[in-house]
């Protein structure tokens, strides 16, 4: 009997999209496991992985494909086929898995059933290539892969090429050739022909690729457009969007291309890793952003872009310097310290290093760490978009949490007034950072009451609570509200004052 679509339930459905998401399996993973639990047909569990309705596909597909008037009734029917609906074309099948990503091929959009009702010539471009994919062949001598990156919807047509080769067309390893020789012992004309064909059979093979400048001018653009939307978006809303980016830039890397386009593919690669284990550590899975972590400073090292690792390794402090393990904090810093040679990296560094000191009671070295952030530069590289910069303002409210764990008269109108210039910095943006504003001002909040301060505590808690929403309560900005709510519980002299905690 054919399997029909929508059989489970939508709660179901999502329960098992977030549980696995929270695992950290990829969207095709998520895939064959909703075909297998809920019966799901290809198209249906593709879609479903992604958490799309079908018109939320169709207005998807509607904006990557100007002209198309695709509806959610006509997506309805392309998914009942072939038992009932309408037959979707090869073209729109390509087009899908462009659309979908995360290294979804037309292949994998088609079942048995599809096959069985499909024409010779339809049916041939499914199965027999080599690794069963769909090629898209534009004008130009690349052969994209059907990731999101490789597939072109215009001047598209459609051959039996495969979207790349893992092994050579003929063997280069194993017993020696024996080569036929005539009565002088020298080869056969046969076999100079031969040889000289498996050469530019070889060269044939080794000139394809799935990667140009284009693709890779374009990856870059959308890790920057992540980077920028992760100072206005919450890291839970970028999860995804992450999530595809990088296992199409794996799959990309898993196909052919020229050494300097791999090189590119890895760089890219290292700073979507490196992304992912920010966002991971601010929903709170050290452990999970740690490899993701990994995963980045491997890439980096292959791609020879070495300053990513202090951005890695910032992160990686960060899930320390939270987790209360501040030695191994310091020791991370220092390690990035070597290529801290551009941009923001050296007030990132110096930054971190103040404050991860302060709570390691080492006076003396906060007191360099700050002078060194000081005179560092501030202006953002040209390989620093967004998140992968740091902001002075984040600087700022580092140097109050360094200045109010050092104690004293002198330390505590410095953390007041390093607070309240993070807080004015941030939001006099036109797009204020919530988990920013939020830090900085509990930041603020906690250096009023080291004073004893207790009316402007309430003052600058208070924008805190009404406004920041649950989705933007990271890591860092619970673990301050944590923190300040137990020093408040701690004063005798609360109970005469009017202030709610934060964790209401």
């Amino acid at each position: 009997m054919p399997r029909k679509s929508g059989v489970s339930h939508k709660a179901e459905r999502d329960q098992l999209r977030d549980r696995m998401r929270g695992l950290g399996c990829s969207v095709a993973q998520i895939t064959a496991e909703m075909a297998r639990r809920f019966n799901l047909r290809p198209r249906v569990a593709w879609r479903h992985a992604l958490g799309w309705t079908q018109w939320k596909l169709a207005q998807e597909y509607n904006t990557a494909h100007s002209g198309a008037k695709l509806s959610d009734n006509r997506v309805s029917e392309y998914e009942s086929w072939p038992h009932g609906g309408a037959q979707p074309s090869v073209r729109y099948l390509a087009n899908l898995a462009a659309l979908f990503g995360c290294g979804c091929t037309p292949s994998q959009l088609v079942d048995a059933d599809d096959l069985a009702h499909f024409g010779p010539a339809d049916r041939i471009l499914f199965t027999s290539s080599l690794n069963g994919n769909l090629r898209a062949s534009p004008a130009t001598a690349v052969t994209p892969t059907s990731s999101l990156y490789g597939m072109r919807s215009n001047s598209v047509h459609f051959d039996l090429a495969p979207t790349h080769l893992d092994v050579a067309p003929f063997p280069l390893r194993g017993p020696r050739r024996v080569v036929r020789c005539d009565a002088r012992g020298l080869p056969n004309r046969e076999e100079v022909v031969m040889a000289a064909d498996e050469s530019a059979q070889f060269r044939r093979w080794s000139a394809t690729t799935n990667v140009d400048d284009d693709v890779l001018e374009q990856m870059g653009a959308d890790v920057a457009d992540i980077a920028r939307r992760y100072l206005i978006d919450p890291p839970a809303a970028l999860f995804t969007r992450l999530l595809c980016a990088r296992d199409d830039v794996f799959a990309l890397i898993a196909g052919r291309q020229q050494p300097k386009h791999t090189m590119e593919l890895y760089k890219v690669a290292g700073q979507i890793c490196a992304l992912l284990a920010h966002a991971t550590a601010d929903l709170g899975h050290g452990h999970a952003a740690h490899t993701h972590a990994r995963t980045a400073l491997h890439c980096a090292e292959q791609s020879g872009y070495t300053q990513l690792r202090v951005y890695i390794r910032w992160v990686q402090s960060n899930v320390a310097y939270w987790d209360g393990r501040f030695h191994e904090a310091a020791q991370l810093v220092e390690a990035a310290l070597p290529d801290a040679s551009s941009g923001t990296a050296r007030l990132r560094l110096a930054s971190q290093q103040a404050r991860v000191n302060a709570a390691r009671r080492r006076p003396g070295d906060v007191k360099r760490a700050l002078r060194i952030a000081e005179s560092a530069p501030s202006d953002a590289g040209v390989d620093e978009p967004g998140v992968l910069a740091f902001a002075p303002g984040k600087a700022a409210y580092y140097a109050s949490e360094a200045h109010r764990e050092l104690g004293g008269t002198e330390h505590m109108g410095a953390a007041v007034a390093w607070a309240a210039s993070a807080v004015d910095q941030f939001t006099a943006e036109s797009q204020p950072n919530a988990q920013f504003v939020a830090a900085a001002r509990i930041d603020l909040a906690r250096a009023h009451l080291a004073r004893g301060d207790l009316d402007a505590v309430g003052e600058h808690l208070s924008p805190v609570l009404r406004s920041t929403v649950a989705e933007h309560r990271t890591v860092p900005v619970m673990s301050r509200a944590r923190s300040l709510s137990t020093l408040l519980e701690k004063r005798s002299d609360q109970d005469s004052h009017t202030v709610v905690s934060p964790e209401g």
